[in-house]
């Protein structure tokens, strides 16, 4: 939520505006916090009820959309409502499709006593998003200009935070920011835990909807060497950016997609109960089981994953996933397991820290020098 009420007296109000919606965007590091930024400033400077933010993919040359976030406007401040729950691909109506064809990139319609806007974010022809606002004033031809210098900003920077974070191949988030992005979740799953604890201690929680873990998940590729050895690397290259591309359909726009390097990718996910992890993390196994991948055929994958303690080290939890991985490569690949299940069947034992080891070593020598005086 940003506080617009505050802004400098000097210069016209609405070009301050963008001026310091453009400074916002300067700052942000974060894709989501980039998105809401530009959906809020954009909403509040053509004085919207609402604004829609979406991202553009295209299916067999069509162009379909996707909803990312939902921004209303409520006096002075704005509210931003992102999507957390797979919405699927949605048609583009013909408002939103004409912004795209249009060289001035907006295109708007009358709605009786409202005006709906649509403006196409990216090169012409090829919008990557699509902002539709809502407002009940017909704004100026200046204004929807300056709005478009305005989300050319916002396209700028999302290029240079892609350059920074993405693989260059699969466009899924690169390695080196793994680490932050895990901090982010252990802090997520310390919050769950701590609203769950909470409720707990209340005497009616019969209206509290849980806070769900979060977890860490290890995805490689069957037999890809093979792959590359058979086809040769640019079919390999290909089976990762399908796999990327399924990954993507196949997870929330609030889950967090790695390629780790090779054949290898990690997946972050947040809130999701214990009973429906496993659904999750299958779903997306049989998606590029049954996935015709050129040239190349049949593709399986095989997943580990597990539950986020806050209270144990990211290399640790990576470790246990990275087991749950390697049970299943070694029990006929294909297949998904959870680190904790395997540890209560049996399958799997659950190593003690390194230093809980020493001092029960220590201990035991102890024992021994005094049994034996």
């Amino acid at each position: 939520m940003t506080d617009l009420s505050a802004l400098p007296p000097f210069f016209p109000a609405r070009a301050m505006l963008l001026l310091h919606g453009a400074e916002f965007l300067s700052r942000e590091r974060d894709v989501r916090a980039l998105f809401r930024t530009t959906a809020e400033f954009a909403t509040r400077y053509l004085e919207g009820r609402f604004g829609l933010l979406f991202s553009v993919r295209f299916v067999q040359a069509e162009a379909c959309c996707a909803l990312i976030g939902c921004c209303v406007a409520d006096g002075t401040e704005t509210h931003w409502d992102e999507v957390t729950v797979p919405q699927g691909l949605l048609p583009m109506d013909q408002l939103l499709q004409d912004c795209m064809r249009t060289d001035q990139g907006y295109t708007l319609e009358s709605l009786g006593q409202e005006w709906r806007l649509a403006f196409a974010i990216g090169e012409f022809g090829a919008a990557r998003w699509v902002l539709e606002i809502h407002t009940t004033r017909k704004p100026s031809l200046r204004r929807c200009q300056a709005l478009s210098l305005f989300l050319r900003c916002f396209e700028n920077q999302h290029r240079q935070w892609e350059h920074t974070n993405l693989d260059t191949l699969t466009r899924l988030l690169n390695r080196k920011t793994f680490d932050d992005d895990f901090d982010r979740l252990i802090l997520a799953a310390e919050a769950a835990e701590q609203a769950n604890r909470e409720a707990g201690d209340r005497r009616d929680s019969s209206h509290h909807f849980p806070a769900h873990p979060c977890w860490l998940g290890v995805v490689d590729i069957d037999h890809f060497k093979r792959i590359n050895d058979n086809y040769g690397h640019l079919f390999g290259d290909e089976v990762l950016l399908r796999v990327a591309d399924l990954m993507r359909q196949s997870f929330r726009s609030q889950d967090k997609l790695f390629r780790f390097g090779g054949e290898e990718f990690v997946i972050m996910l947040r809130n999701v109960p214990e009973d429906n992890v496993c659904d999750t993390f299958d779903r997306f196994r049989q998606a590029v089981e049954h996935y015709d991948f050129p040239q190349v055929g049949r593709v399986t994958c095989s997943v580990g994953y597990s539950r986020i303690d806050p209270q144990i080290g990211p290399a640790e939890l990576l470790g246990r996933a990275d087991e749950a991985l390697y049970f299943s490569k070694d029990h006929g690949r294909n297949q998904v397991n959870g680190f904790d299940d395997l540890v209560m069947s049996g399958l799997l034992q659950l190593k003690a820290p390194p230093e809980v080891e020493v001092n029960a070593a220590e201990m035991n020598q102890a024992d021994i020098d005094e049994l034996f005086g």
